[in-house]
């Protein structure tokens, strides 16, 4: 079991089918290709001199399902964007979990953990890894008593914003940073504050005066709400439908929405709306009224 996940991380290319590109590659980016027999794409890894933060960027295709075994006995925090929907993982016996597009977090359990990503399909997601010794210093002077054992609370955030656009695009700033030399890693950092800021911030500011008492199928229910939104996104859904989803009733709705996910269901579906054109708006075959009615909009301002 390697001792460290920054060692463990930094390694792990050895061990795949990546080749590094040395003339692409300086003291703390390092970038490699993968072998031509297994795929295309590339692989980036970017380096901190603390060596308490480790940043993962991953864009390939592999021409055959591809593993990765992760046992690390150090704790840490992950945090990532994926882009695709082509992975898949489980930890320790548990089900496998098929991965959406979407932010997500992951404590390290010390338990091994099953990746997997499927043939021919693109793989491009930016990880965020942050050890236990980065949140007991760093973060603790920052924001007094917030340790690494009270991140979980990140973990049940992130879960219900997974597709913030003011989250996601930090992550593509990370992702296409042009900084370099001794200016990158202190970019990337001043990225990964402001991201944790955000997440504490709206953590501290959630809405605690809401009297509604969610029971755990009114928490499934609302999930199932969510689901419906993000199923097709030019789709309008009034609050009078989302409540029958919801199988609660809509003044009722509103106030459980709010309680669970912080936030109003139309601010919510706003949310998705302008992620989903974020991303979008990445792919220049597409015009701003062909990206404006696949999220839901009949003009061109996105409001």
């Amino acid at each position: 079991m390697d001792r460290t996940v920054i060692n463990y991380l930094t390694n792990l290319v050895h061990d795949a089918p990546f080749i590094p590109v040395p003339t692409l590659s300086t003291e703390n980016k390092q970038f490699f290709q993968i072998d031509p027999n297994f795929g295309k794409g590339t692989f980036r890894i970017l380096k901190f001199d603390s060596s308490l933060i480790l940043i993962l960027i991953a864009d390939f295709t592999p021409n055959e399902t591809m593993e990765k075994i992760t046992e690390v006995s150090e704790k840490y925090l992950e945090i990532s964007q994926f882009e695709t929907e082509s992975s898949s993982f489980k930890v320790g016996g548990r089900k496998l979990n098929n991965v959406e597009k979407g932010i997500y977090c992951y404590l390290n359990t010390e338990k091994k953990t099953y990746t997997y990503c499927e043939t021919n399909k693109p793989v491009k997601f930016t990880k965020i890894i942050l050890t236990k010794e980065y949140f007991d210093t760093f973060l603790k002077l920052k924001y007094d008593d917030f340790e690494y054992e009270k991140a979980k609370i990140l973990n049940s955030y992130l879960l219900k914003t997974q597709n913030s656009p003011q989250l996601n695009f930090i992550f593509q700033q990370i992702r296409e940073s042009q900084a370099e030399g001794k200016i990158l890693p202190l970019y990337l950092e001043s990225k990964v504050m402001e991201l944790l800021s955000i997440i504490i911030t709206r953590l501290e500011e959630k809405e605690k005066n809401i009297s509604v008492v969610l029971t755990k199928k009114d928490k499934q229910n609302l999930k199932r709400v969510v689901s419906a939104m993000k199923k097709d996104l030019s789709v309008h859904i009034d609050g009078l439908e989302l409540s029958k989803i919801a199988l609660i009733s809509p003044a009722r709705f509103q106030l459980a929405f709010r309680k669970y996910y912080g936030v109003p269901p139309y601010e919510y579906l706003k949310e998705l709306r302008l992620n989903k054109a974020l991303l979008l708006l990445k792919n220049p075959e597409y015009k701003i009224s062909t990206i404006a009615k696949k999220v839901g909009y009949t003009h061109r301002t996105f409001c």
